[in-house]
């Protein structure tokens, strides 16, 4: 073998373990750069934040945390298990992949034009900044660093979840449902009234130094001591913004068929609130806080329990073996006005 023949085959492997070096060196910086921007999403240190602002074209939420509460646009309280679902989700997430080259540039203008920028900060300092979104069938979830249009898949190891599903939330739906809280030990007065029969109001005031149901002379006081329990925690299953269903709209504008005044020690949790007529085939039945201004919806089963009627607290004597004692009386507006109320043409 000649050796300008060794010199052309040692130029050729040379070239060859050139090129080699090259694509094995692009290939080992880009893995590294894509596992350093798995956690380029992510807050490691969850317990820093105190405020998080999620913002798009439909919705504003500002979650700040103030003393050691989290409040929902500086004015609700937040729901705080949901609010630890979003800091789990913070902590965890990760940018799985780049999105396909050929696609890069529609997607970031999709995230742009249809995602959330979302802001994460802590003690006054930007801890982290990026948009999220989805695909078109909410099984995709998108995330991009703000100032950048290099959008990569996001996910949370291990979890086959829509992970940008949570910066979607409504501010409505990020609030305590909630409504009031009241015990017979801070509870001074408990009114239900029905507009179209009055004969059926009921009125629970603190009389003297104990609760008693007015026109009530043989009081069951353990059944009337349930019945305000029922009240500890009452809430709603989901608040409406004016303008936000044409249908309860319209409802708000008619006359309530049952009103609900509740009077506690602690002014927060004095209330009034209006029912109106049921709708055919709806579950929900709409009310009206009027200190809050709020509309919001109940599940009806839920709330017609709570439509007592005076007599329901009257103890009523039963024979047992010559003894004549007290038995309780459960006969709720429920089970006793509620038929009448669903058979007027106002429920229907």
């Amino acid at each position: 073998m000649s050796q300008k023949y060794k010199n052309v085959t040692l130029l050729v492997i040379f070239g060859i373990l050139v090129l080699s070096s090259i694509i094995l060196g692009l290939t080992d910086e880009t893995r590294i750069n894509t596992n350093e921007r798995k956690e380029i999403f992510s807050v490691q240190d969850t317990s820093k934040v105190d405020l998080i602002s999620i913002v798009s074209k439909d919705h504003t939420v500002l979650l700040e945390k103030k003393d050691a509460i989290w409040v929902v646009n500086e004015k609700y309280k937040a729901e705080q298990n949901i609010v630890k679902v979003l800091l789990s989700i913070l902590k965890d997430v990760e940018g799985v992949r780049n999105v396909p080259k050929i696609n890069e540039k529609d997607i970031s203008q999709y995230i742009l034009d249809n995602g959330c920028l979302i802001e994460i900060s802590g003690n006054g300092k930007m801890i982290n900044s990026f948009y999220a979104s989805g695909n078109a069938n909410k099984t995709v979830s998108y995330m991009m660093p703000s100032g950048s249009t290099d959008p990569m898949i996001a996910g949370i190891p291990g979890y086959e979840s829509y992970v940008a599903g949570i910066f979607e939330i409504s501010a409505n739906d990020w609030r305590d449902r909630v409504i009031l809280s009241t015990n017979w030990r801070t509870l001074q007065k408990l009114g239900i009234n029905y507009s179209e029969y009055p004969e059926y109001n009921l009125n629970i005031k603190f009389d003297f130094n104990f609760l008693n149901v007015e026109g009530i002379t043989n009081l069951d006081t353990a059944r009337m001591m349930a019945f305000i329990g029922e009240f500890n925690l009452l809430q709603a299953d989901r608040y409406l913004d004016k303008g936000q269903n044409e249908r309860y709209d319209s409802l708000l504008q008619t006359p309530p068929t049952v009103s609900l005044t509740i009077a506690d020690i602690d002014s927060r949790n004095s209330k009034s609130i209006d029912f109106f007529p049921l709708i055919k085939n709806d579950p929900m039945m709409l009310g009206y806080v009027k200190e809050d201004d709020q509309m919001a919806l109940f599940e009806t089963q839920r709330i017609q329990n709570l439509f007592a009627i005076k007599s329901d607290f009257e103890a009523k004597p039963i024979l047992i073996l010559g003894v004549v004692t007290a038995s309780p009386n459960f006969n709720l507006l429920y089970c006793q006005l509620a038929p009448k109320i669903n058979n007027h043409p106002k429920f229907l």
